[in-house]
């Protein structure tokens, strides 16, 4: 694995987050290729982890899909515009919203990312109609065949359909993140210990 996707069934799940701890755990680097909006999570990966932070390829003002966003600031955004950065050892890369948002008026998330030749793995939050974003997530991974490494749940859920979304994506639970006022670079190393040990003991991750 040279490169890990963390992509999310909606915005605001916890990707930023996750891609520390993963970035912290792998001592890697991390890259968000679009940034929308502030504040920016490259800086806040950079503070927490002081790990190699790229630039990201498009960075946006306005707070929303990036499509509309670029067309604000007379911008179109194309998949060949998006290419990870040449690096050693392992590479983060952190989606922008969910993986169905739209990059253009015909292109998506998923549309560059699946080029990219990274494994993938999805963060779940759960809230009301997370389910829905859940499953449609999975069925638009599947449909591309992506691999897809695990899914890691963010705050508290239900034992019985966490397991039923498991099932679903035919992959494993690689962490649980619960719901905090803050994380500290100190917390964000703590996380990630803890998830080392616990990926020791998954069959193929």
């Amino acid at each position: 694995m040279k490169r890990i996707i963390v992509a999310g069934i909606d915005t605001a799940v916890g990707k930023t987050i996750v891609s520390s701890i993963l970035t912290k755990m792998f001592e890697g680097s991390y890259w968000k290729p679009i940034q929308c909006g502030t504040p920016v999570d490259a800086e806040w990966v950079a503070q927490h982890t002081n790990r190699l932070c790229y630039p990201s390829s498009f960075v946006l003002k306005t707070p929303c899909s990036p499509h509309l966003a670029a067309m604000k600031e007379g911008l179109q955004i194309e998949i060949s515009h998006l290419q990870p950065p040449k690096h050693h050892g392992i590479l983060i890369i952190e989606g922008t919203g969910g993986i169905l948002a739209p990059l253009n008026p015909t292109d998506t998330w998923i549309d560059a990312a699946a080029l990219w030749g990274a494994h993938w793995i999805v963060v779940h939050r759960h809230y009301l109609g997370s389910l829905n974003h859940f499953l449609l997530t999975i069925e638009a991974v599947q449909q591309r065949r992506i691999p897809l490494l695990g899914v890691i749940f963010n705050g508290e859920g239900d034992p019985f359909t966490e397991n039923m979304l498991l099932k679903k994506a035919r992959c494993p639970c690689l962490g649980r993140l619960a719901t905090e006022n803050s994380f500290t670079k100190w917390r964000i190393q703590e996380i990630a210990t803890t998830w080392t040990s616990l990926w020791q003991t998954i069959p193929g991750v």
